[in-house]
């Protein structure tokens, strides 16, 4: 049984469940995923965004749903008792689910680490009561664990080997149509509903902005694989009507490996960003009382993966209030007309890279030894 939300977790999911088919051949799995996760076998019954929801006042609005997802999960498991649940990221929902499952005696492996470093550090303590093991994508993680019985392997992030263009920078210009001068702006407005709702306007009129001062600019929007287009035009304002955007399915990669400058939404994309090399500015809006709670829990300087890999401020973050238009558009500027700021940058993103090497084992590896452990002592006690 796997559970897995937003594309990135989606992504992790697969890859583990492409794995795990090749050492278990006629695995069956069941539970929630996206469109990589079902590609890869799984028996998704749900959408995953039904799960992938951002802050308080947005999971109150959708608790009775949740509940009724939970308990249906927690059926299913009862009636089939999966070898093994493996929950990938999703800590507020996954980790209700890790509690029920280990009541059923089935055993639960994590995937990616919750931000324990960043706020509720009792809870790395509270973790081993539930999990069977933990699989950090970080390096700096298994030691945040140390002394509290709960086994922690760092798997290393896959997207440092997948976080590749497909198209040279020259290729994927060609194909947009673009001149040899034309800078070319990405936008990655995020994976989720809630995101789009929240960035995507910011990101579009900083976009009108900027147009009016360079009309020569052109500007692509990285459409996850968990929305579609009609998500977009939804929240599409008023005032960008006329703008000329490209919406590009399925292709981030190529547009961040072409682009002069980007605005993502922190989260993955920043690491994704990161790993290929491209100037950006990370953006996030949240709920109000989110924010003002986070405010007083948060316990880190940065909210981006990509500064927190680093150690240090490397791309701007701009955040509730400073994620408006103007401060956007001039952020932008920075990045086309100083060549020095985007050079600083760019090597900063190199030094992330650097520090991601992925380890011997996978987690594939992993979970497949937890695995043959698991089938061997059920073989032992029948």
């Amino acid at each position: 049984m796997i559970i897995s939300g937003e594309a990135s977790g989606d992504f992790l999911a697969a890859e583990l469940l492409n794995e795990l088919s090749a050492e278990f051949p006629g695995l069956t799995a069941f539970g929630v995923g996206g469109l990589k996760s079902r590609a890869a076998g799984l028996e998704s019954l749900y959408h995953p965004n039904e799960l992938s929801l951002i802050g308080l006042a947005e999971v109150v609005r959708h608790l009775p749903r949740l509940v009724s997802i939970m308990n249906a999960l927690t059926a299913r498991m009862r009636a089939d008792r999966p070898d093994l649940l493996v929950t990938v990221d999703l800590p507020d929902f996954n980790f209700r689910l890790a509690k029920r499952a280990k009541k059923l005696g089935v055993p639960v492996i994590h995937y990616v680490s919750p931000q324990v470093w960043a706020w509720r550090r009792g809870r790395a303590d509270k973790l081993a009561g539930f999990l069977d093991h933990l699989l950090a994508l970080f390096p700096f993680e298994p030691e945040i664990y140390a002394g509290t019985g709960l086994p922690v392997s760092f798997v290393g992030h896959p997207l440092v080997h997948r976080a590749q263009p497909k198209r040279s920078r020259e290729q994927m210009r060609a194909d947009l149509g673009l001149a040899d001068d034309a800078p070319l702006i990405a936008l990655l407005p995020g994976s989720r509903p809630g995101e789009i709702a929240r960035l995507l306007e910011p990101m579009l009129l900083a976009a009108v902005r900027l147009r009016m001062e360079k009309p020569n600019t052109y500007f692509a929007i990285a459409l996850a694989d968990t929305l579609d287009e009609a998500s977009l035009r939804a929240h599409w304002p008023a005032e960008a009507e006329s703008l000329s955007v490209s919406i590009i399915p399925n292709g981030a990669y190529d547009l961040l490996g072409a682009c002069d400058a980007a605005l993502v939404a922190s989260g993955t994309a920043t690491l994704e960003a990161a790993l290929i090399g491209a100037p950006m500015v990370v953006v996030y809006r949240v709920n109000a009382l989110t924010y003002a709670i986070g405010r007083r829990v948060i316990q880190v300087p940065y909210i981006s993966l990509a500064n927190l890999v680093a150690g240090e401020g490397v791309v701007p973050e701009r955040i509730q209030h400073e994620a408006n238009p103007d401060t956007l558009c001039q952020d932008l500027r920075t990045l086309l007309d100083d060549p020095q700021a985007a050079a600083q940058q760019r090597q900063g993103l190199a030094r992330i890279r650097q520090q991601l090497s992925t380890p011997p084992r996978t987690a594939g590896a992993i979970v497949s030894e937890f695995l043959h452990q698991q089938l061997g002592d059920i073989q032992e006690n029948t």
